[in-house]
């Protein structure tokens, strides 16, 4: 289940996903990344995870392709979750990746938003 947050404004996407991640949850979620990229050129995104959500199968391909297409059009990745799982990952991924991906506790939200505002 995903959920689009209100903050999501310009080149900056908010969203919050838990419990089961579906095939179309993370379409419609890709699809509006990809739209912010057409239009603002490069993209901000956080996602918070208040539970690690389990992805379906045929998800996990579908975010493998739009990350090696899309990879150099994301500027900042924020993942917020008190999960040690969420933060080994974004750490991993941090340090693997061009993006500039960073891990905030759940009770870092706000300071998460700012981040990518700046």
């Amino acid at each position: 289940m995903h959920e689009k947050l209100d903050r999501s404004h310009g080149n900056v996407r908010g969203y919050e996903v838990r419990d089961e991640l579906s095939e179309d949850d993370l379409e419609a979620i890709l699809e509006d990344l990809e739209e912010t990229i057409r239009t603002e050129g490069v993209v901000r995104v956080l996602v918070a995870m208040p539970s690690v959500p389990t992805p379906e199968l045929d998800a996990l391909d579908e975010d493998l392709g739009f990350w090696l297409e899309h990879g150099d059009d994301i500027e900042k990745y924020a993942v917020v979750g008190d999960s040690t799982l969420v933060e080994w990952a974004t750490d991993a991924g941090d340090l693997v990746s061009s993006i500039d991906i960073e891990h905030f506790d759940a009770d870092e939200r706000e300071d998460a938003w700012a981040w990518l505002e700046n």
